[in-house]
């Protein structure tokens, strides 16, 4: 009996030697391999890429439980374009067994980067809902997921998952995002032709940003799709309250409908009323101009255009227009006038150097930008 005790006490220690030995061989191969993986870093830090790929691969091949290695081989392949290769390599530590939930996110992440790449969103998307599963606290992976539901054309849920993120966090509260987002549910049903459907989506999109102008201009076409030109106008002047800034949009659309409507006159009030509160809007102005010049009154159509080029010199817009007036009109010399001062600020704006860096101009050419100071910036 007491021989037995002894060998069963010998097979203990021995056991015991066994894992100290195995154990001890373990942490120096782990020591031996962790400088490789630190000049790995290293080098990848400095922009040193294939040093760095040459490191990992060598820590790699030494230790195949270094998983960051492996993730990192991968990114370095997917820098270079190599995607699928780059894929394979992520996917092959999606099999692995024993990797923590840590280790687990980052190569799902970096799948569902390969992925995109590739242009397979729907795999992406896949990757990214896994990968949250696992951490849903990562914000980094939800606007990633964002990104892909957008490319996938899933306005529903990338309109749930940005709603969630502006109710959670300050930071992350953008209206017009949210709007833009239920905007485009209401344009898919707007393709299928249910246009009720469709403007309860567009109006709650206004409803969210008062400013989503897509929303105002699809509400319309949808009235108008069903024949209903009174309700596209209102909708439409309601737009040019809100955002008069984006008239032209919608002025050639009101153009249009009010002549059919037989309200054509009902334009020249619209655009007074953008003028009144946008003083310099461009298509307002023009739209105006074009107005008075229909009705032949040619005086107050020019006064309009003068204006216009006033106020937006750089714009060939206003002074095609007057031409033809003064072509119409048959005052030629003002139309020589009218094209010496266009030929007069096109030879200013084309004599004029601007610094390439900051925009800073000058009329002659500067060797150091006096704002910004880089040398030989300056370019026509």
């Amino acid at each position: 009996m007491e021989t037995l005790f002894i060998v069963f006490l010998l097979a203990v220690l021995a056991l015991i030697i066994i894992y100290f030995y195995f154990d001890r061989h373990r942490k120096v191969k782990k020591g031996k391999d962790s400088q490789p993986y630190i000049e790995g870093l290293r080098a990848l830090l400095e922009g040193k890429d294939e040093l760095a790929f040459s490191k990992f691969r060598d820590v790699v091949s030494e230790d195949s439980s270094n998983i960051d290695a492996y993730i990192r081989i991968g990114n370095i392949l997917r820098k270079y374009e190599k995607f699928e290769n780059a894929l394979q390599v992520h996917k092959d530590l999606t099999l692995r067994h024993g990797l923590d939930n840590s280790q687990k996110v980052t190569v799902l992440d970096s799948v569902a980067e390969d992925q995109m790449k590739l242009n397979n969103f729907q795999a992406a998307k896949d990757a990214l809902l896994e990968a949250i599963r696992l951490d849903g606290s990562d914000l980094r992976l939800t606007k990633k997921l964002i990104k892909v539901l957008l490319k996938l054309e899933d306005w529903d849920a990338a309109f749930e998952i940005k709603q969630k993120l502006s109710k959670s966090s300050a930071d992350e509260k953008n209206d017009g995002k949210l709007a833009v987002y239920k905007f485009f549910q209401g344009r898919k049903l707007f393709d299928k032709k249910k246009y009720h459907d469709a403007r309860l989506a567009f109006r709650e999109a206004i409803h969210i940003s008062s400013g989503c102008v897509p929303a105002y201009i699809w509400i319309g076409d949808s009235y108008v799709a069903e024949n209903r030109l009174e309700n596209a106008v209102t909708i439409w002047n309601e737009m040019l309250k809100a955002v008069p800034e984006e008239a032209y949009l919608v002025l050639e659309r009101l153009e249009k409908t009010l002549f059919e409507l037989g309200k054509f006159g009902a334009i020249s009030d619209i655009c007074r009323d953008i003028l009144s509160v946008s003083t310099n809007n461009l298509d307002a102005r023009l739209t105006l101009a074009e107005y008075h010049n229909k009705k032949g009154e040619y005086p107050l159509a020019i006064e309009h255009l003068r204006v216009a080029a006033d106020n937006h010199p750089d714009s060939f817009r206003p002074v095609l227009e007057l031409s033809r007036l003064y072509l119409a009109t048959d005052e030629k010399e003002k139309i020589k006038q009218l094209l010496d001062g266009w030929s007069r600020r096109r030879e200013s704006r084309e004599l004029e150097f601007r610094c390439r860096v900051c925009d800073y101009k000058s009329t002659e050419k500067i060797w150091l930008c006096p704002s910004c100071q880089t040398t030989n910036s300056f370019v026509r």
